[in-house]
């Protein structure tokens, strides 16, 4: 049995694949259960509501990956169950989208600090009228033939293997380069006002500093995405263990991208607990009354 409750779509700019060509990929390698995660937007798993697929064994959960700030780190949050028509949703999304093109503005003006020759309006013109991510962000300065020696090792150097997240971390996570603080959404701020609209697992653990852990616990996750292709069997055994210890479920999630922006996470995840994974997350769902759909 096959699982996935973290892939990502081209309905957020860092994905990829339409919606369509995830369920083609989550039909052929038969996942039963499955959530397209984009960030801080539900077009992507909105592409399927109301409509009639006749193959009705999958089960699609409404997902989002959420941005929100404890200090100056961005912590991801997983969202499920989530109604996309909810004021509290659309509130979240408002407050995250001006501050995400605050952000862009100032990583704009960042890598400009830099040397760079970035331009804000062909920026957002490249985004396709989504936030700018850091995929935009690298396509748009390769756009430039002047910036391209200056980034030869992510298109044909010793980071060419993985581009876009290597980029990322090397300029705009905290420490970066061209890291600017520019906080999306309090995460204080987004669980008073998403209280009881989603079932919440804190996304790829891994990726925080250990000093984090601790206090991230002190807000009401359900769950923890403690299988991810980013953790080790080690890593798998600690995030079990710190979600036994709190009496959290688990989820399970590859973070796929697409082979050009994450290169070698596929769909789907397999492991021992996928049923309990699953059992546990749709009767959280359903006992707080939020929302699935059955492709």
């Amino acid at each position: 049995m096959l699982i996935d409750l973290h892939i990502h779509s081209n309905r957020s700019s860092d994905g990829e694949f339409s919606p369509e060509e995830i369920l083609a990929l989550v039909k052929k390698k038969q996942i039963s259960c499955f959530s397209i995660a984009d960030h801080n937007t539900a077009d992507g798993y909105m592409h399927f509501s109301g409509k009639h697929i006749p193959k009705r064994d999958i089960t699609l959960i409404p997902a989002v990956e959420f941005s929100a700030f404890l200090k100056e780190h961005e912590i991801h949050i997983l969202s499920y169950g989530i109604n996309s028509y909810d004021d509290s949703l659309r509130d979240v999304f408002d407050i995250i989208n001006a501050n995400k093109l605050k952000q862009a503005e100032k990583r704009v003006e960042a890598l400009r600090n830099l040397g760079f020759t970035i331009e804000l309006s062909i920026l957002m013109e490249n985004s396709v009228n989504k936030i700018p991510s850091g995929v935009t962000f690298l396509d748009t300065l390769l756009d430039y033939k002047e910036n391209r020696k200056h980034l030869h090792e992510y298109v044909l150097g010793k980071k060419s293997d993985s581009p876009y997240t290597k980029f990322y971390f090397d300029y705009f996570a905290k420490g970066g380069k061209a890291h600017v603080y520019v906080p999306l959404i309090d995460i204080q701020q987004f669980f008073d006002i998403m209280h009881d609209k989603a079932i919440f697992s804190l996304a790829h653990p891994k990726l925080y500093p250990d000093y984090l852990i601790k206090p991230l616990m002190e807000y009401p996750f359900d769950c923890i995405e403690v299988f991810s292709s980013y953790h080790s069997t080690g890593d798998i055994y600690e995030f079990k263990k710190l979600a036994d210890q709190y009496d959290m479920g688990y989820t399970a999630g590859s973070d796929f991208h697409g082979p050009k922006v994450k290169p070698g996470i596929n769909i789907g995840v397999n492991t021992e607990y996928n049923q309990q994974i699953t059992d546990n997350l749709l009767n959280q769902i359903h006992k707080k009354g939020l929302s699935t759909f059955n492709l």
